[in-house]
């Protein structure tokens, strides 16, 4: 499982995977969701990081994409 972490404030598609500390600590707040965008981003979850970078690239074009983990 990939997760991306859209952060729309800093306009950031952040790509994690594995064991990265990231993804076991992510949690919903008020302004980011999990599997859903709020107001400033949100955790989605992809099948490979070929389609998480697809995703950014099509939905956040002028967003930085990198990979974390």
């Amino acid at each position: 499982m990939v997760w991306v972490n859209i952060d729309k404030p800093t306009k950031k598609c952040t790509i994690h995977f594995g064991n990265c500390t990231y993804v076991k600590n992510k949690k919903e707040t008020k302004l980011k969701g999990i599997e859903e965008l709020k107001s400033d981003g949100g955790w989605l979850s992809f099948d490979t990081i070929a389609k998480a970078r697809h995703y950014c690239s099509s939905n956040f074009a002028n967003y930085v994409i990198s990979q974390h983990c």
